[in-house]
């Protein structure tokens, strides 16, 4: 790697970062001072400058965002941009339509109640469609509330109707270049697809896995613990019975 770039506040510490182009990234810590640190770029990430934490709502106590999977935040478009977070007593989506400047926060109904649970994975398909997943990473078996989605860019949080995958995700991702709203979610005891914007999902198997990423139809990569590296390379999803 070439030469690291230190943040200057030395109680940061950065769970994700997510880019919007070549140029433009943005990055969360967990809170310092009782609100969130967000920095952002715009050299392709050979300088960071702090955006206004004045600006971020308060941190709950014990709030936090889940490094797991580095996917907590994303971006859509040229300025949208969601963190989910976790470890307080609701696990809430901060969101933002100006890259980050100012920020809006909501309660959802993912999972909390303590330090192991909450968002750990957010993706957005468009300025609207979105997902979050999570759970209680300590009760990795446990369905529960798991998986909510918003039609309305992140004001509102819905949980899934219909079968939800069968334990804690950390991570989830759009199939990019898909023909419709097709979604992969990851955990240690599996894994699940959506082909209806995340409203149902189907196991896609047992073997465990922490992160995943889509480049297109047939090719994503998921990765878990023991050196574990798997690529996807089955039928398009699509073309499974549901």
């Amino acid at each position: 790697m070439g030469a690291s770039v230190h943040q200057p506040n030395p109680k940061a510490f950065f769970d994700a970062f997510a880019f919007w182009d070549a140029r433009t990234g943005i990055a969360v810590s967990d809170p310092v001072d009782g609100r969130f640190i967000v920095i952002n770029t715009t050299d392709g990430g050979a300088t960071w400058k702090e955006l206004p934490r004045e600006n971020s709502p308060q941190a709950l106590e014990g709030d936090g965002a889940f490094a797991a999977s580095g996917t907590c935040i994303a971006v859509q478009g040229k300025k949208n941009v969601w963190f989910g977070t976790g470890g307080a007593a609701v696990a809430r989506v901060f969101r933002s339509t100006d890259g980050g400047d100012t920020w809006k926060v909501v309660a959802t109904p993912i999972t909390a109640g303590n330090a192991s649970s909450g968002i750990f994975s957010t993706a957005f398909k468009d300025p609207k469609n979105g997902v979050i997943v999570g759970g209680d990473y300590k009760k990795e078996n446990e369905t529960g509330d798991n998986v909510a989605t918003t039609t309305d860019g992140g004001a509102t949080w819905t949980l899934a109707k219909g079968p939800r995958p069968s334990g804690f995700r950390s991570a989830v991702a759009y199939v990019a270049g898909s023909r419709g709203p097709m979604l992969v979610a990851v955990g240690p005891n599996g894994s699940d697809y959506s082909v209806d914007n995340g409203a149902s999902w189907v196991s896609l198997g047992s073997t465990g896995f922490h992160a995943v990423s889509f480049a297109g139809v047939g090719a994503g990569w998921a990765v878990g613990e023991g050196g574990r590296i798997a690529k996807h390379t089955a039928a398009p999803l699509g073309d499974r019975k549901r």
